[in-house]
Formats: C-alpha cells, structure tokens, sequence
C-alpha cells in the first residue's frame, strides 16, 4: 500500500489502493465518514463522569471499519487529553486461533507496562519490584513444569515480551502458564491494577486500553471470553473498550455498554431492488477516493456498490478482484463482467462455508428481512452471510452475491417418516 494514499489513474494502482485488508490510519485520506458520525457516540460516553471504570463492547460486522474507527478514536485530540492510552490488536500479541480469557488479560497487563516503559516512562520502584517478584513466581513454577522457561533476568519487558511471545505461538508453553495464572487469576488482576494505578498518579489521567481484533477468534472462544469470563475482563481498574464479534450482542450477557458500528444502508427492508442514494453515494466516495472514476464504467460501480452489501471490505474485495479481472483481460477501465466474475469467487467462497441447514435459514431471512432465533443465525453474521443494517429498528438482509444461489437452489424438502 503506497504510504502517500494517492488516487489511483491506473488499474494497477487501484488495485494496491483497494487491499480489503489494510487498516487506514488516523488521518488517512481514504476514510470516508459515516452518516451520523457514529463513533462520535463512543466519544461522548468516554468523556462522561463514571463512578466506576466503564467497560464498552464495540462491534460490527467482519470489515465494517472497527480498526480504522478504532485508529480514529486513539488520536483524536479531546481523547487523548483525557486518557492515557494503550491500543493494540490482540492478534499481535495472542493466538487468536486459540484463545481465552487469561490471555486477554495478560496481555493487557504487558501492553500497559511495555506502553508506558516505551513512552519513556517510569513507573514506581517498589511496582517494579513486586513486579519482578511475580515474574519470578511464574518463572519457577515453569522450571518445576519443565516447560520452555520464562526469565526475568532482561527485567520485566523481557519477562512480559516472553511470555507473549510463547502465549501466541508454542501451545504446550502456553497450556502451562494458563494452568499457572488461571488459580491465581486474582494475583494477575491485582498486577493490572497496581500498574494502572501507577500511571493514573503519574499522568493525572484516566487509562483507556482499546484492545482491537477480539472478534476474530472462533464464536466459541468468544462466548467463553465475553459470556462465561464476563466477571474476570471487567475485573481491571481502568476504562476499556473491547471489539467483539456482532452475534455477542445477541446474549443476555452484553445488554449494555454496547456501540455498534452499522454497515451502509443500501435499500430499505424488504426492497432489495430499491436504491438507497445516500448510501450509494457514500460507496461512491469510497472508490473515488481511492481511484479516478474513469477507470470503471458507471454500471459496473452500481453493480459492485450493491455486491458489496454496504461494507467496506467486502466493496474493496469485489474492486481488487474487478481491476485484476481487467488488467488480465488488457483493458485500462473495469467493466461489468469484471464486478460479475467478483460476484461468482464471492458466491463461490460462501458456497465453501455455508450447511445444508444453512440454505433454508438464508431463504428465510431473504424473504422476512428479519431473524427468529440466534440459535441458526450466529455463525452467519459472523461469516457475512447474513449482514444487519439500521432504521429505527434493526434488520437483516443475505449478502447480496447468495441472491442467485438461492434462486438456483433445490428447496429442501423433509419427507416424514412412515408410521
């Protein structure tokens, strides 16, 4: 991705401009604002007076924009005045393929003291010292479990970064100290807030830690993290706002403290064939941002805009698909066939993922717009085969390439059994 964020005139470029993977920057020119402004919501509940430390849940559908909204919030200026703050993706620092609530926490802890330590920071000696003797205390038991030893021999950044290091990456390290910390959870928690503290006295400010990428582990890890370890990840002493997976919202667990960041409204419900044109005019921007608009011809933007659905990724996926189409085929201006060659390796992809049982759950949701149950529909926001869009009450659509699939399908039919 070139670091200048230059408006592509070339396909070649466009397709660099269009990785649905990149996160933009704070500042990044490609940002495109959302009607509404919504993390602006987010913002002025930060800011409010609390008595206790609040903790929020910030969700939204798999490439919705949460990480660059999150970039946006750690530099905005009124935050940043008010907390001391500590972002980081738990995918740097953990296994999001195998993940629990013991390492969202020690993470957090290690973030805290190598954030600050790396701000040129100090923190008080004696913290530092009852923080060695912990260090030490985990670095024993690993030597009687004859596991890959931890030290704190480099000081507590080395301890903290070692840890890390073999939580994200060596399983049966990473089972041991699990099995450590896990009885003496209390001990941990005690370490977080002793550091917290710390720096609240020192900075005369609130810490804020954004943790980023929580909704990338499997549903099951999430509801073990968030569900069944509420208590233990609120336990800290400091604000935080966690991402989390969209089908969370939908337990009994998380009722409050929860932003939710909407697709793009690209139709009303149950208008599929309508055309919302604000929200198409916002999908606009977003390529023109990226790329001059004659490079792709008016219907293949139409057509790419309402594949899209109204998230972000999934527009940019169909693009770069769309532009490499285009320069295979030795044409300088994407066209319709290419958006529709997106829209079969998008199809095709779901058709990968998708059960049996799924079909009948997609045709249901296509014709009601609505969901009865999160028991079926779970998975499915999670996987972006089902999106949820905003009016005045929620609502949910199919993502736009399983329109076909449905129609070519052969219904199910369940034949009962003879008495």
């Amino acid at each position: 991705m070139p670091e200048e964020f230059i408006v592509a005139e070339d396909l070649d470029l466009a397709w660099s401009n269009f990785d649905p993977f990149f996160t933009l920057p704070a500042h990044c020119p490609f940002h495109v604002e959302r009607e509404g402004k919504p993390l602006n919501k987010l913002i002025r509940a930060l800011m409010r007076q609390h008595r206790q430390p609040p903790k929020y849940f910030f969700s939204g559908h798999r490439g919705c924009g949460k990480s660059t909204e999150l970039n946006r919030l750690a530099a905005d200026d009124v935050i940043n005045k008010q907390f001391f703050i500590v972002k980081y993706s738990v995918k740097d620092v953990c296994d999001v393929n195998n993940l629990n609530y013991v390492d969202v926490l020690f993470s957090m802890g290690a973030q805290l003291y190598i954030q600050y330590i790396d701000a040129g920071k100090e923190l008080e000696p004696e913290l530092l010292k009852e923080l060695e003797s912990w260090g030490r205390s985990i670095e024993l038991e690993q030597e009687k479990a004859k596991s890959t030893g931890v030290s704190v021999k480099g000081g507590i950044s080395a301890f903290f970064l070692s840890v890390q290091a073999k939580i994200k990456s060596e399983h049966t390290t990473r089972e041991t100290i699990r099995k450590q910390i896990e009885p003496k959870l209390s001990e941990l928690i005690d370490k977080i807030n002793m550091i917290i503290a710390d720096i609240e006295g020192k900075e005369k400010k609130n810490v804020l830690v954004i943790i980023d990428d929580l909704d990338k582990p499997s549903l099951e890890q999430a509801k073990e993290i968030f569900y069944n370890n509420y208590t233990a990840i609120t336990q800290p002493a400091c604000y935080i706002v966690y991402t989390v997976p969209i089908s969370i919202f939908f337990g009994p667990e998380i009722r409050e403290s929860k932003f939710f960041l909407p697709n793009i409204k690209l139709h009303t419900k149950n208008d599929r064939n309508g055309i919302d044109k604000d929200g198409y005019e916002l999908m606009r921007t977003f390529v023109y941002k990226r790329m001059k608009d004659e490079l792709i011809e008016p219907e293949a933007l139409d057509l790419a805009i309402k594949m899209s659905g109204g998230v972000f990724r999934e527009g940019a996926r169909i693009m770069q698909i769309a532009a490499d189409s285009a320069i295979e085929n030795e044409r300088g201006r994407i066209l319709k066939k290419d958006v529709e060659r997106a829209e079969r390796e998008i199809r095709s992809d779901f058709k990968r993922i998708l059960e049996s049982g799924d079909y009948n759950t997609l045709d249901e949701i296509s014709k009601s717009n609505d969901i009865r149950g999160i028991e079926k529909v779970g998975h499915l926001l999670h996987n972006l085969s089902v999106l949820e869009y905003e009016n005045k009450e929620n609502w949910y659509d199919i993502h736009p390439t399983l329109e076909e699939l449905l129609k070519t399908r052969t219904p199910t039919v369940l034949i009962p059994r003879a008495r």
